[in-house]
This record gives C-alpha cells, structure tokens and sequence, in this order.
C-alpha cells in the first residue's frame, strides 16, 4: 500500500505519549519514520524494561508493536485513529541491551476501520514478536469560523 509520507520524513511529535514521547521521562522515546513498505523504529531495551531475568515485559513489546500500527496507518492515510483491537504473538524473547527493529505496514483500508500489521525483528532478521490489528479512524476537527 503506497503511503503519503516519503523515506526520512518527519512525523508529528506528541511530547509526553508513552513510546514516541522525548519529553516523557518515564516512556520509551521510540520515533517511528517511514520506509519503504510502512513505518520504521530501532529501539533498545535496557534494564527498566525487563519483565523476567534478562526478557523485555511482554507489556513493552506491545506498546511498540500497537504504537507501530498506529504511525503504518498514519503514513498511509495521513489521519490517526485508535486501536480497536491487537492480537500480539511472542515467538522469541528480546533480552535486555540487544538493539531491535519495529516494522509496521498498514494492510487495508476498508473506511471506517484501517488494518494493520506490526513486527519486532532482531539484527539477524529474526522476527521476535509480531501482532495484527484493527484501528478505527479518529473524525478530523474541523474549523469553524
């Protein structure tokens, strides 16, 4: 699916947000741009986002797999919407210190509901965590004078 926004463009920043944020102390401060084939984001854990020994909490792994959703719709419609529903599948664990890729591509637009496709991958290619989901398009504000 051909998006609106070219390799290398910049994306809207929302300060505080949880995973895009750079303002939010306590968040993930993962920017998402476009590529080829949807939205790209390199990201790695440390410490703070451990769930078990040395793995990343499943809960984290999420949050970037839906917030990659999120951007692979917005490139390709130019609106945000709000998830409506993912489905995420572990497969391999992503340990603490090793530099991972997100990957989000928006698959359909069916109108009133977009779906996408998300997937975390390690430096080797192997994909380590993946989701699909559904997203409802948010009503543009319009102004009214």
């Amino acid at each position: 699916m051909e998006g609106r926004f070219d390799k290398g463009s910049e994306f809207p920043e929302f300060p505080h947000c949880f995973v895009c944020g750079q303002s939010n102390p306590h968040g993930l401060r993962t920017r998402f741009f476009p590529d080829e084939q949807g939205v790209k984001a390199i990201f790695t854990p440390d410490k703070s986002h451990v769930g078990y020994e040395d793995a990343v909490h499943g809960g984290i792994l999420s949050a970037l797999l839906d917030e990659a959703i999120i951007w692979a719709t917005y490139a390709s419609t130019g609106r945000f919407g709000v998830t409506a529903e993912l489905h995420v599948r572990f497969l391999k664990p992503l340990t603490v210190e090793n530099t991972c890729t997100v990957l989000g591509r928006m698959i359909e637009d069916k109108g009133k509901l977009w779906i996408a496709e998300s997937e975390i991958v390690d430096d080797a290619g192997n994909v380590l965590v993946k989701a699909d989901g559904k997203v409802i398009p948010i009503k543009q504000k319009t102004n009214k004078n």
